[in-house]
């Protein structure tokens, strides 16, 4: 029989797994029905601050759409209406950018009363299968602190930000009336969405990811009471790890660095990891390489800037120039390295990083496919790359073979 199964994350990430989830409930045969789709909840960040969703967020004062209306047109039955939902308008006047789905989410919000209901009637218009629930209905703005200490206000100004420093963790502030107080003297505790946390304890397995780690993944898991929940839960949980670096975000991550970087925002249990151990051609790779080269050079680019202001200031900085020196040496260094391609895949290394030893199983499979899309913001005609994405019916299929594996989840599929 069927699991119960719930998803955490957020974007393009949270799509393509979703896209795969239901590719394999479509083929399963009836006695070997392990995904069933009526019972599968995605839990979604809602951070999004850009394009159509940021706009709207600042004239409405809503909750962004964008990630919730992506994965509506994902579990959706009705294809040529859901095809209509993600239509983007592309004039130069008020609905350029938007997407129709964006536009009715606003107006059903408005017109239901709240977020939950709009996405309860889009998905009847829609017959999505499957519940898509925001993980919280908090108004917030994501934020990222910095190693140097620096804080970045938020998500579509974190992986482009010009302080290229690593994130060192990421939390909300409050949003009031579509702006961010900037002055806080207290924490701020976002608070879970019930029906999130009710999908998380009936889940039989929780998978997190894939998704940009710091503005897809971790705004769902700083969030205490989601924390709390998969910290009790007895489900088996899973994180699908990223397949290439993304500037701005995770440069030069290992799968361990991924790993850790949950664990150092929310120490929940991990049972299982799913990696990609399949090459990239190498033309597609090239394209990655420049995008964390220019990465590492306007890091390079700041320091040294700050240097010659300080230098033209007074001698008594001398010693902070040494350091902001020693710092672009550094930098150099891991420049000059970041010329291998392969340095901006990610891969699991045995040997160097052992997450056997911390209990958590590595499962490695070929989970690529290589596609292109058009650059975000360029919705008017902009360029278009090559980049390399999870393949969704390949991480449905490992994923599935997961479950079959486990003594719990296969018990479980025999008894239900």
């Amino acid at each position: 029989m069927s699991l119960k199964i719930a998803c955490i994350g957020g974007g393009s990430g949270l799509s393509a797994l979703l896209s795969g989830i239901k590719y394999f409930s479509d083929m399963e045969s009836g006695n070997e029905k392990i995904i069933d789709l009526d019972s599968l909840s995605a839990i979604v960040t809602v951070s999004d601050d850009g394009g159509s969703s940021g706009r709207l967020v600042e004239e409405f004062d809503v909750l962004p759409p964008g990630d919730i209306r992506r994965l509506l047109y994902t579990l959706s039955d009705a294809e040529e209406l859901a095809g209509l939902f993600e239509y983007r308008f592309s004039s130069n006047g008020d609905l350029g950018g938007h997407t129709i789905g964006n536009l009715l989410l606003t107006a059903l919000s408005e017109i239901k009363g709240n977020f939950p209901k709009a996405i309860q009637a889009a998905s009847r218009l829609l017959s999505v299968r499957g519940q898509i629930i925001p993980v919280t209905l908090d108004y917030t703005v994501l934020c990222a602190e910095l190693a140097d200490g620096e804080i970045v206000r938020g998500e579509s100004t974190i992986p482009i930000r010009e302080n290229r420093e690593p994130i060192k963790r990421v939390f909300f502030e409050q949003r009031e009336n579509g702006k961010t107080p900037h002055d806080i003297d207290e924490v701020y505790e976002c608070q879970a969405h019930q029906s999130a946390i009710d999908a998380l304890v009936n889940a039989d397995a929780i998978i997190i990811g894939p998704g940009s780690l710091y503005t897809s993944i971790m705004p769902n898991l700083v969030i205490k009471g989601i924390v709390e929940t998969i910290q009790r839960s007895n489900a088996v949980k899973i994180y699908v790890c990223n397949v290439m670096t993304q500037p701005g975000e995770t440069d030069g991550y290992a799968v361990t660095d991924h790993v850790n970087a949950i664990f150092d925002h929310a120490k929940i249990p991990i049972n299982y990891v799913l990696v990609n151990n399949q090459p990239a051609p190498k033309e597609i790779m090239q394209g990655y390489v420049r995008n964390e080269l220019v990465s590492q050079l306007t890091r390079i680019r700041s320091l040294s800037e700050e240097g010659l202001s300080m230098l033209s200031e007074d001698s008594e900085h001398l010693r902070q120039v040494l350091n902001l020196a020693k710092d672009i040496s550094d930098l150099s260094t891991e420049t000059i390295q970041l010329a291998d391609a392969s340095k901006v895949q990610v891969c699991y290394n045995r040997e160097q990083e052992r997450l056997e030893e911390q209990d958590i199983t590595i499962v490695e499979a070929d989970l690529i496919r290589d596609m292109v899309v058009t650059e975000i913001g360029t919705w008017m005609g902009g360029a278009q790359m090559n980049v390399i994405r999870h393949d969704p019916e390949k991480l449905a299929t490992n994923l599935v073979e997961i479950f079959r594996k486990h003594p719990k989840l296969s018990e479980a599929i025999k008894q239900k």
